[in-house]
């Protein structure tokens, strides 16, 4: 992927290492004081501006300035970054040419279950309860294991504090699509918890002729609750604890060529706990964790005027994850050793036998300060994991940042990145008589590798201007494809699975800030080359060229804040035909946003905004929602 970007943004967002979305920190202050506190890229609390692993952040407050909803509308506006639906309607998000099924997405560092066809959906995470979105670009296996070949994506949730907090927001659009949310949070003498709700539905849409049967995009009943609790033991010991509960309802309607009408219904639930323990010495932080969460998936496809072609399916995983970790500090090293131990669970009508592995991990890690004011940061990381299922598989990466002057910045990475054979790759099987053929799974397949080297700069060019930039090289192997199986006598048709696929993505990604008083402006460019090797041609569905711009306007005095964004995704390869290399291009997408909002005094507030007002998307390769107009009320005490 090949991405410039220049941007200006307002006097309140947050220095990165590639350039982040807004916060409620001054970029200068975060660059120099560090009041921006990650945890992905090194797996412990370090400053943004310090981090030797390029980290991007997005803030709780730009996330309510935007007016998005979701993640996967939160992670759509920012560069270099591409948020796909997939054939089920769920969406996934694309890191450095790689599709969803190589990204890992964690919430306060507990994995995320719950895949259709290698799709998490980002759509199941709604804003209420998010403090910040840290997104790691390029392979993390050394720290996180399978799953982070392409990146990871950590939802960090609103910790409480001390007194009492009441957030509500409420929206309604004009297709009656309503969005409601609320939190209370109270704390006292090391006692604090939180408690979110969020409720949000709205009616399926046709982005082709009205009067059509089938729908574009499914109507949806989102109902979710959190809740969470922290304990201050002295200046030692800390113990969180949290719980959630998703219900989430989609419901469509699909039409075959032949003229067969279907109902479609999903029914999803999911339900998670976490608890950690946390002891804090002079020179070193002891980590201990726990979490399990369960998903339940019910799939209808129910036939008009017959049953003939009915199919119902359920669809059950569970999650059972314990870590530990310690970090210290040894002078001018800062090591870090860990332990993780998992047992993953699915069961569908679709697989052969229902699947269990378990997965153990020991990894470890040394940050070495070298220099004046720690000039140079060398950060070497390896990670060992054994599968139950694929054996034992070793990924290390190292990674450095140089601190040439206080206004430039030097980071580069070297690593290897792995992707472990999902389920229903390893124990499929499917008939479909009619049409003659059999899909089985493949219970050999080896993880998916890959090699990324990516390497680049920012510079503070005035006290106003930031530039950065980053390329990446990625290079896959043994890519998991299906494959046609040798005639077993019987006429039908025999698919599996095969490690037989390689790739390359490839490109430049580069940033730029503004800040001038109230006003802010971010614009960034997106070239990306992604290549399929063995099939001599562009990757499906990855857009070779992205922009975004975005530009805010915030006055706290008058209580009045505005936001606007733009973005353009270029064409994207389609393969539909019987040639291989005969590509069909998706529509070129261009999406404006504006919200602006005013606040009253007491805590009281409106706004009003437009989402896609170009009305841009179809009905077949650029599934998104059309022009929608909406306003709202909110509440902060």
């Amino acid at each position: 992927m090949l991405a410039a970007a220049v941007t200006t943004a307002a006097a309140d967002e947050p220095a990165s290492e590639n350039r982040t979305a807004p916060s409620d920190e001054d970029p200068a202050a975060s660059a120099t004081q560090g009041e921006i506190i990650v945890v992905t890229g090194t797996r412990s609390e370090t400053p943004l501006s310090a981090s030797p692993v390029t980290t991007e952040v997005i803030g709780h407050k730009w996330l309510e300035e935007s007016g998005v909803r979701t993640v996967s509308e939160a992670l759509a506006l920012r560069p270099g970054l591409w948020i796909d639906r997939g054939v089920a309607g769920t969406t996934g998000i694309t890191i450095q040419g790689l599709g969803p099924r190589y990204s890992l997405i964690l919430v306060d560092g507990a994995r995320q279950i719950g895949r259709t066809d290698g799709y998490l959906d980002l759509d199941r995470f709604g804003i209420a309860d998010i403090e910040q979105i840290e997104i790691v670009r390029g392979p993390s296996s050394a720290l996180y294991g399978a799953d982070a070949l392409g990146g990871v994506v950590n939802i960090i949730t609103r910790k409480p504090r001390d007194g009492i907090a009441l957030d509500a927001v409420t929206r309604l659009d004009g297709r009656l699509a309503a969005d409601t949310r609320a939190r209370i949070a109270f704390g006292r003498d090391g006692l604090a918890g939180a408690v979110a709700g969020e409720y949000r539905e709205g009616p399926a849409i046709r982005r082709r002729d009205p009067s059509a049967v089938a729908t574009t995009l499914d109507s949806y009943v989102d109902r979710h609750v959190d809740a969470r609790v922290t304990v201050q033991r002295g200046d030692r010991w800390q113990f969180d604890g949290a719980a959630d509960y998703l219900y989430r309802d989609l419901r469509g309607i699909d039409a075959s060529p032949t003229g067969d009408v279907f109902d479609r219904r999903n029914l999803v639930e999911t339900a998670s706990a976490h608890a950690a323990a946390q002891y804090t010495a002079q020179r070193s932080v002891l980590h201990i964790s726990g979490a399990a969460s369960l998903y339940r998936d019910q799939y209808l496809h129910d036939q008009r005027m017959s049953d003939t072609l009915d199919q119902h399916q359920i669809t059950t995983e569970n999650l059972v994850e314990g870590s530990s970790q310690l970090a210290g500090e040894l002078g001018s090293h800062r090591p870090l050793v860990g332990a993780e131990l998992l047992r993953e669970a699915l069961n569908s009508d679709r697989l052969s036998t229902p699947g269990s592995r378990v997965r153990g991990a020991v990894y470890a890690q040394d940050e070495w300060r070298i220099g004046q004011d720690d000039q140079l940061l060398a950060v070497a990381t390896v990670r060992l994991d054994y599968d139950t299922q694929f054996g034992t598989h070793a990924t290390p990466r190292l990674a450095g940042r140089w601190q040439v002057s206080s206004q430039l910045t030097l980071h580069g990475s070297d690593g290897m990145g792995c992707r472990a054979p999902d389920f229903k790759e390893l124990l499929l099987h499917f008939e479909n008589p009619s049409v003659g053929y059999v899909v089985d799974g493949n219970s050999h397949l080896r993880p998916e590798t890959s090699r990324n080297v990516q390497g680049g700069a920012k510079w503070q060019a005035t006290p106003w201007l930031w530039l950065s930039t980053n390329g990446f090289y990625n290079d896959l192997h043994d890519l998991i494809n299906v494959i046609t199986e040798p005639d077993d006598g019987s006429g039908t048709l025999q698919f599996g699975y095969g490690n037989v696929g390689r790739a390359r993505t490839a490109g430049l990604e580069s940033y730029a800030t503004m800040t001038h008083g109230r006003a802010g402006l971010e614009l960034g460019y997106a070239l990306t080359r992604a290549r399929d090797l063995d099939g001599e041609r562009a990757l499906a569905g990855e857009p070779e060229h992205r922009f975004t711009a975005t530009a805010r306007w915030r006055d706290p005095a008058q209580g009045f804040d505005a936001f606007a964004a733009f973005v353009v995704t270029g064409h994207r390869p389609y393969y539909l035909s019987d040639d291989p290399q005969a590509a069909t291009p998706s529509p070129q997408r261009l999406e404006i946003r504006a919200r602006v909002a005013k606040r009253f005094r007491g805590g009281y507030g409106g706004f009003l905004g437009v989402d896609n007002l170009l009305n841009a998307g179809d009905a077949n390769l650029d599934r998104i929602p059309p022009r929608t107009l909406y306003a709202g009320l909110e509440m902060h005490l």
